[in-house]
């Protein structure tokens, strides 16, 4: 299965439902150079997610984190994450990513498999990820079975949900003999006050982007100056409120650009631009081609 659009909603989790209620897994092909933005934009969602590296680097935005994964490299991203995903230096780069629910491996919510060997590290607020290496050996371990699953996906012989359940399993028990000793000593601490200032602005940016928002209304949003609005967002987000919005109001005029045919100069207006010229050269930025490339590409894919 190929995304190519991260849907959304005002608290940035993602809307898209991973899998069925009767079997919560889904597993994507992430070709990035299909992705409508080029890249996987800031979400969460309760699923814990496997990525793993197919061809060339992509870097893993998670909090004031970069983590850069090189083909046959991969990543744990823990339930409830705010991450984002982009390629490193080249937009032809893919991944893989299987996406899953606790209660495919434990159960109920309830059972004695998920409050002693799945809630310890999904519950855990000090764990956002975990880098898998091929050069460390039991993460190796993980690595391959993770292919495993993703070929099964493909191939569909018989029984392959249940052979995916079982490689699944398989992982979150060499993840949970590795980490038990972390885990003991890891106390549980609140979420930074960065994480939910960063969260607050975003929502209010996402809500307000076609108004004429400053960085004091941002920030005001956030209960925070204008000075630690800019320094929490480049801690999290390695980007400035202003930047964010920008981009963001670009990532709206790329869906326009592409569900209707109304003129670029009117899309411009649509998402806070005040003119047709500065629209096209921030769009270009984020982008790498114009409005009109842009729609002429992917309205004739």
């Amino acid at each position: 299965m190929q995304a190519t659009r991260i849907e959304v909603n005002d608290n940035l989790q993602e809307t898209v439902k991973h899998g069925s209620h009767d079997f919560p897994l889904a597993i994507y092909t992430d070709k990035f150079d299909l992705f409508e933005d080029g890249y996987i934009r800031w979400h969460w969602h309760k699923e814990v997610q496997f990525s793993y590296s197919l061809y060339d680097k992509v870097v893993v935005f998670i909090e004031d984190e970069e983590i850069i994964l090189s083909p046959g490299e991969g990543i744990m991203i823990n339930s409830n994450v705010l991450h984002q995903i982009k390629p490193y230096d080249n937009s032809n780069c893919m991944m893989f990513s299987i996406d899953f629910d606790s209660t495919l491996i434990g159960g109920s919510e309830e059972s004695l498999i998920e409050k002693k060997y799945l809630a310890p590290i999904i519950e855990n607020s000090n764990l956002k990820f975990i880098s898998l290496k091929p050069e460390v050996p039991w993460q190796e371990k993980i690595l391959a079975h993770l292919e495993q699953v993703f070929i099964l996906s493909h191939e569909k012989s018989y029984a392959y949900e249940l052979e995916m359940k079982t490689y699944l399993s398989i992982v979150w028990l060499n993840l949970i003999k590795e980490m038990k000793e972390e885990i003991k000593t890891s106390l549980p601490t609140a979420t930074s006050n960065d994480d939910e200032r960063v969260k607050l602005a975003m929502q209010y940016i996402q809500k307000y982007y076609s108004d004429n928002i400053d960085l004091d209304s941002i920030a005001r949003t956030a209960n925070i100056s204008k000075s630690e609005c800019c320094r929490s967002f480049k801690r999290i987000l390695k980007v400035t409120p202003f930047e964010y919005l920008m981009e963001y109001r670009v990532s709206k005029a790329a869906e326009l650009l592409l569900k209707n045919k109304d003129s670029i100069s009117n899309i411009s207006l649509d998402v806070g631009f005040n003119g047709i010229s500065y629209f096209g050269k921030v769009f270009k930025k984020y982008m790498n081609c114009s409005p009109s490339e842009y729609r002429d590409k992917y309205l004739h894919k």
